[in-house]
Formats: C-alpha cells, structure tokens, sequence
C-alpha cells in the first residue's frame, strides 16, 4: 500500500466509499437486475439535485421523488429503500475503518492524540506531584456500564459482517498486495457484500433477555477482554515517563451491565433472570481466565536445566501436591523440570474445577455454590500468577512471558469473576411500597434478595449498585436500606453493608430537589450508620434522557450540572465520597457526544478520580465493534478522567458562578418555550403524526417495551423512543428545541462579546453549544416539513410545525454569532463533511418513509388491513435512516 497522502487525509476514505459503493451496485445489477439499479441511480440523481440546486429546481426535485415514490408499489419502495440502506451500513463501516486507519497514520508518525494517555504524561510530569497523582490513583474508579434500551437498530448477525468487511479493508491497508492478491480480496469483499444483501436486516421478533446478554458478553469477550492489558500498560507507560518507576497503578478502569438485571419497566426482566445472569458471567469469566492460562502453558516452556526459578515458586508447587495429593499425578504428568507449565497446570485444574462449579450451580439453581477445589476467589488467582511473575522478574524472564503473565493477572483483577458487575435497577416506587409491608415483600424486596443471591451463589463482585429509578425523596433511601438489612446485605453487627442504594434524579423537579433529599438522607441516624459500614461512599445516579425531555436540552442541561455542584458541596459537608453515576444515551437529547468532551465539561470538584457512565444502545457498536476504536475510547476515557480530576479550578469561583447565573437565565427562557410546546393540548396528536412513534413501538429492538405502563400518553413514553421518533423526522426536537429563545435572550441581556468570552473560558457552556450545533445541523426543517405534512389536521401540523422551524432558525443564527462562523460546523470539518455527503441519501428513505406512513394511516382511516408487507417497508425506512444518520435514540 503506498504510504498516505497527509495533504488529503480524507482522500482513503473516498477511496474505499468507491470501492464499496461499486461492489453494492455490481451486487444490485446481479440481484435485482439493470432496471431496479437505474431506478435507484434516477432516484439518487433527483435527492441530490434536490440537495445541490435552489428555488424552482430544487422543489422540482423534490417534487419528483414525492412521484417517484408515489408510483411504486410497497415492494418496489421497500427494496430502493434497502439499497438506501446497505450503503449507509458500508459508508458507515468505511468510516469506522479510517478511524482506525487514522489513529495508524498518527502512531506511524510518532504524533500524540491530544487528551491520550500518551499526552497525559506530559501533564503529569510538569503540574503534578507524585504523591498527588498517587493519592488520586488509590481512590479512582472509571466504570463503564452497558445497557439494553432499544436503540441498537442492527441485528448481530449484521454487525458481525460489517466486523467481516472492516477485517477485509484492514488487510489491504495493512499489506501490499499483488494483483492477484488484489482481485482475491475484492472477491472476498463483493461476497461479504452480497451476503450482506440477502441477510434480513430486520429481526421478525424482539429479542429474548438471553439475546441482550449474549450481544453484551460479545464485546467484553471478544473485544475489552483482550484490549484490558494494553489500556493498563499505555497508562504505566504514560505514569514512568513522567516519575520513573514505583508508582503502582490499581485496577481503576471497570465494566458494569445493566443487561439481565435491569428490572425498571422490563417485565422479561425477573429476579430469576438477574440470578441466571450473573451465574453465566461467572462461568463466562473463569472460561476466559482459563483461555489464557492454556495459552501460557504452551508459552513458558523453561526448564530447570536452563534456568533457575524462585524457591517461592518451588514452595507454591509442594504446598498444591500436599493439599490434594490425589489430583498431583495427574495434574503434573509430562511437566517434570518445567515449573511455571507445573504451576500453571495447578492453576487450569483449579480453573476448571470453578468453572464446573458454578456452571452446577446456574443449572440445579441451588442457593449456594460449592467449591471442594477451586478459587474461591479471584484474589488467590492473581496471587497464584505473582507467584509466576515474580520468578521470572528475578530469573532472567523480562522477555521470557513476564509481560504475558502480567497481563493476565491484570484481566483477572479487573473481569474477576464477575466479568462485568451488575447493576439492579427498580422503579424506587417498587421498594416504598415493599418496605411499608410487614414482613417486607412485594417485587421490590425480591429484586433486593436477588442481589444478595447473585453475591452469595455467583461471586460478592457479581453485583452491588441497586438504583432507585424515579427516586423522589430520602424516604425511597431509608426503604431501600430497610429491604437491604432484610435481605442480609447489610448486618450492622458484622460490620457489613455490601448493597450500594443509588438514587436516581430523572425529571426536572428531582434534579432541582435532589441536594435537599441528599442531605436529608445523610442527616438520617439510620441511613447514616449504614454510610458509615460503607466507608462513608455514595453513589448516585443522574439521568439524562428523561430530564431532556421534560424541559429541553438547555434547562435540562444545566438542571444536572447544578444538581451536580449541589450534590458535591452536601457531600464534602458531610465527609462523604460521592460518586456521579451518568445516564446518558447515543443521541445528543439523551446527553449524547464525545466522552471526552463530557468529561471535560463536568463542574469542577465533581470527579475526583471517580466516573461511572451507560454505554447505550447504537453506541456500543459504534465504539466497540472494531477493537482499535475500543482501544482508543478507553485510552480517551482514562485519561480525560485523570486529566480533569488533577486539573486545578479553570474558572475563580466568582466569575465561574457570574456565568452561571447568567446561563441560568437562558436556561429559564428555554423552558418556557419548550413546556409552551409539549404541553400545549393538542401536542401528542401532533407528535404522533408528524413521526413514525407508534412504527417505533413495533420495531424488534430490545425486549424492553417502549412505555413504562402501556397507557398511550406522553408522559408514559421513555426517553428513547421519543428521541428516536423526532430524529427519524429530522426535526430532532430533544436536541435543540428552546435554545433559539434561550440562547437569543442571552445575547440580548449579556452582549455579544461576554457571550463569546463565556464560551471561550466556560467548558460546560463551550461542550452545550457545540452538541446544540451539531444537533441543529444534522436537523432538517424541509424535511420536517414532509412529515408535518402527515397531520390529519392541516391546522395543527402547520402552526406547530412553524414554532419548531422558527425556533430553529433562532438557535441557527445564536450559534452562528456565539461561534462567529458563518457555518454551523465550521469547528468539526470531518462531521461537516460527512453530513453533507450522507444527506442526499438519507433524503430518499425519508420520502419513502412518508409516503409509506401516509398510505398505510389512509387504510387505518378507512377501517382496512395493514398489508404484513407494508409494515416491513416502514420499518426498513426506519432502519435505514438511522443507519443513514448514524443515530437511533
């Protein structure tokens, strides 16, 4: 491969939108025949002109895709819409990939990633003391929890080509091929790519529990498992270089899962399942731990007759053959004179045996797990594999397997046998109520008595978090303590408190509430002993989705930074260590965006070392899927949490709490134009018409129904479906909506120039406006149009859709003043581009889309069957418009 052009960086990534694109049309002409792939370029032809020209050209354009579709039958329209589709799934891959490729050309040239852990050693070494950094280290914890909401529109089956297809453009990237060589992977490609198009891309039903669980252990076993062990040796490469040896680096970075234990809303979630749940990591987890130990028997070959081991190592081996004399032969048949694969038998005989035993456990269902040979803990694992590492450090071993042993011993302090703790989540009105019963019962005390089922049959790391969803009060902290002491979780005479109560802050009113609550709880006699057994830490949840869409992006923004600050102050009073758990989703109404940025934007106090954030929905496959941009986004998310913990206050306090006041302003303007729209009476018909929300509730995406009770109302509507529905109509109301009045009323009361200065000095304020931005950018009102067009009532769809557009086209013109750029994403070329490219095909499915919604609501009108085959149409528009924006909800 010639080496790349650093002019134009962008100039592979066309290269391999070509290559893909011609495979798919040469799989179109095969499949589906000349004629359908003129009509899908006619098509594509008209979306552009539509894009590219103005005035009468452009509503001609428009006017003749309205036709084009308009004309086909539901057949015809779903397969130009999956061909739509399949290009947004390769364009994205492609994208994904020169992520990847990027990321090689930069580690080629010897350049540092800004915010990497590379450049965190620079920090390190020139504002930071060793014992700082060392006493950050001994109380950090980066934890990054995945979850089942439904909004990974992709099957696995299909992203598992796509991780196929990424391997195969990897290889030609990586090699210099020769022509045949070169034909034989384009061959590979077009098959991968032809498959690809006679998969269903849709599933027939929901996915089971099980399913979710198995999507999840995917990216821990395949992809964090093994990347574990390099994140950790980039951060003791980054903390050498700045002190030298000798600074310890703990097992700070963690996973969390809410998949099999999430009760909130799930009926398919039960106590039962969360117990199964975590009985599979268990088993899942010592099978990885025992992979690599065979793998390391098959590496350390020494033999005494070479080298000299350790007569700790020696003392270790005599201690395994008297304690089970009967296993001794067996065990270390054919490993005379080699002692490390002697010891490492030990350890796979004693792997194997805790394997079996919790595999019996998980089938018989008994109460507890059985253990006559084994580890009954992970710890006397990593001890076992010290023993190994400190031979081979004193015996000439430093490029003899040490760092193969130590990785290993990395993953197992980290995935324990646990593999990814689980978090229980339930409605905190589930716990009041089970709590005011005497004898405590009802689902809340069962889900409690599951979590201290999971720690006592599986492993006591298997589970810990139990969150309180809809929290309102103190009280909800006190039931759920009074459950956890039932259950045996928490037993004051044995010094024991191994439940973690975390409340969860959701709506507006809660955010706003929550410091008051929180002190109240930590001024409770009861619930501060327990604080006290827990080594005076709490956790507590704040939500990001639900907030946003009771108040809007602005005052929902800065209602949990403020609960935030608030939160921080109520703690240090009372000398609590208080972790923020972060609930946010994929898309920028459900907090959204670069971790990084996140991080960075947080108030200052607030992380000291600790972060806990959800990985939802699409953007598990978007960072995951590929295992160098899982790399990277560990690497970011690390040091962005210890960059941020160690930096100094940005801000002095008084000119930070002047912009905050400021802010506050704007943030009251949003809402009042916000609420004057989703609470205005007839709002609900109009959100029901103008997207595709009731299709949505249809669409077999997670096991978790779209409505927390089943009544068709708004308020009843979670937060992803709501998001995923205005997205699909790319008016995407939960990202912006309420910053044109609220961000025009601050550049009116503050001026142009403060406003700028608070963006340039304020990161909180600089990360908002750059997510309203690209959520303005990715909206489109011409296309919001065509679907406001959908509302039976003229009337209604015309004068609400005009409030959506006008406060669009304010908080356009703010941004562009705030930014002083003409272009809204002047700051973010790459995404600029991308959009801009993406667009004229995205526009297709969307007038598919309302041309499908429309003729399928004219049969509902007339009391007529909705054709199996329609549905299917609608919901491939559905699939690939979030394929083609790269967001669902």
């Amino acid at each position: 491969m010639p080496p790349p052009d650093r002019s134009d960086p962008a100039a592979p990534l066309r290269r391999d939108v070509r290559t893909l694109g011609h495979l798919l049309g040469e799989t179109l002409i095969e499949q589906e025949g000349r004629g359908f792939f003129d009509l899908e370029e006619r098509i594509r032809a008209l979306a552009k002109r539509g894009r590219n020209a103005t005035g009468d050209a452009r509503a001609e354009a428009r006017s003749g895709l309205r036709e084009a579709f308009g004309q086909l039958d539901v057949e015809g329209a779903e397969r130009v819409v999956r061909a739509f589709a399949h290009y947004f799934q390769l364009v994205n891959l492609a994208e994904q990939h020169h992520r990847v490729r990027r990321g090689h050309e930069h580690d080629r040239a010897g350049e540092i990633e800004p915010g990497s852990l590379a450049a965190l050693s620079r920090v390190l070494a020139h504002q930071v003391p060793r014992a700082e950094l060392e006493a950050l280290l001994a109380g950090a914890s980066i934890e990054l929890v995945f979850t089942a909401h439904p909004t990974e529109a992709q099957r696995r089956t299909v992203l598992d080509k796509h991780r196929a297809i990424a391997e195969l453009l990897e290889q030609r990237d990586r090699a210099t091929l020769s022509p045949a060589e070169e034909r034989e992977l384009r061959h590979a490609l077009r098959e991968e790519v032809t498959t690809l198009w006679q998969t269903d891309e849709i599933r027939h039903e929901r996915p089971r529990v099980g399913d979710e669980v198995k999507n999840v252990l995917f990216y821990l076993e395949e992809v964090l498992y093994p990347l574990v062990p390099r994140t950790y040796a980039r951060l003791e490469d980054a903390i050498g270089t700045a002190y030298g040896a000798g600074v310890a680096v703990p097992p700070l970075l963690r996973f969390g899962s809410w998949v099999g234990a999430d009760m909130d809303g799930n009926p398919n979630v039960t106590p039962e399942v969360a117990i199964d749940t975590a009985m599979a990591h268990a088993a899942r987890a010592v099978a990885l731990h025992l992979r690599e130990v065979e793998r390391l028997g098959a590496r350390l070959s020494q033999s005494t007759r070479r080298i000299g081991v350790t007569h700790e190592l020696r003392a270790s081996l005599e201690r395994d053959r008297a304690a089970h004399p009967e296993r001794a032969d067996d065990v270390e048949a054919r490993t005379q004179d080699e002692p490390y694969r002697r010891k490492l038998r030990w350890i796979e005989a004693k792997l194997v045996a805790t394997r079996a035993a919790f595999v019996a456990a998980r089938v018989s269902g008994g109460r507890s797990t059985t253990l006559l040979f084994g580890y009954p803990a992970p710890e006397q694992l990593v001890e076992d594999l010290r023993v190994i590492e400190r031979s081979l450090a004193a015996n000439a071993g430093e490029h003899a397997g040490l760092s193969h042993v130590r990785a290993l011993a990395r993953q197992v302090q980290v995935f324990g046998f646990h593999l990814a703790k689980l978090d229980v989540r339930v409605p905190a009105a589930w716990v009041r109520e089970s709590a005011r019963a005497a004898p405590h019962e009802g689902p809340g005390m069962r889900a409690m008595e599951a979590l201290a089922t999971m720690q006592r049959r599986a492993t006591p790391r298997s589970a810990e978090s139990f969150i309180l969803s809809m929290t309102r009060g103190h009280e909800d902290l006190v039931a759920a303590l009074r459950l956890a002491r039932s259950a045996g979780l928490v037993r004051d005479e044995d010094g024991v408190a191994s439940a973690s109560i975390v409340p969860l802050f959701e709506t507006l009113d809660d955010l706003e509430r929550c410091p008051r609550e929180l002190e109240r709880a930590f001024g409770d006699a009861e619930y501060a002993a327990y604080l006290a057994l827990r080594g005076r830490r709490q956790e507590v949840m704040l939500g990001y989705s639900d907030s946003n869409k009771d108040a809007g992006i602005l005052a929902s923004s800065f209602a949990v930074y403020r609960a935030q600050r608030a939160l921080a102050d109520v703690a240090r009073r009372h000398q609590v260590t208080l972790t923020f758990f972060h609930g946010r989703g994929g898309s920028i109404g459900r907090g959204g965006g670069p971790s990084r940025r996140a991080i960075e934007s947080l108030p200052p106090g607030t992380l000291e070392g600790r972060f806990k954030l959800t990985e939802q929905g699409e953007v598990l496959s978007w960072k995951y899927l590929l295992p160098p941009l899982a790399e990277r986004n560990l690497d970011l998310t690390t040091s962005g949490v210890l960059r941020a913990s160690l930096a100094g206050a940005a801000l002095p306090e008084a000119e930070l709490t002047e912009y905050e006041t400021a802010f506050a302003r704007a943030a009251e303007e949003s809402l009042a134009a916000y609420r004057a729209l989703v609470r205005a009476p007839r709002f609900p018909e109009y959100f029901a018409q103008s997207t595709p929300i009731e299709e949505i509730g249809t669409l077999p995406l997670g096991s978790r129904p779209p409505r927390r009770t089943g009544a068709a109302s708004i308020d009843d509507l979670r937060a992803i479906p709501w998001v995923f529905a205005w997205n699909q109509s790319r008016q995407m109301v939960p990202g912006w909506f309420g910053a044109g009045r609220g961000l025009g009323a601050l550049l009116r009361e503050r001026g142009v120039a403060y406003v700028r200065r608070m963006r340039e000095r304020w990161p909180f304020f600089a990360t908002t406006l750059d997510a309203i931005a690209v959520a303005l950018a990715i909206a489109d009102m011409r296309i919001g149009a065509e679907y406001a067009s959908l509302v039976e009532d003229r009337a209604l769809g015309r004068a609400t859709f005009r409030s959506i557009a006008l406060d669009h086209g304010r908080a356009v013109r703010a941004v562009r003043t705030i930014l002083d750029r003409a272009d809204l994403l002047a700051h973010e070329p790459t995404l600029a581009r991308s959009i801009a490219l993406r667009n004229p095909y995205v526009d297709p499915m969307s007038f598919a889309q309302v041309d499908l919604l429309r003729r399928k609501r004219a049969l509902v009108r007339a009391g007529q069957p909705v054709p199996a085959s329609l549905e299917r149409a609608i919901l491939l528009t559905i699939n690939g418009i979030a394929a083609g924006l790269r967001n669902t909800g």
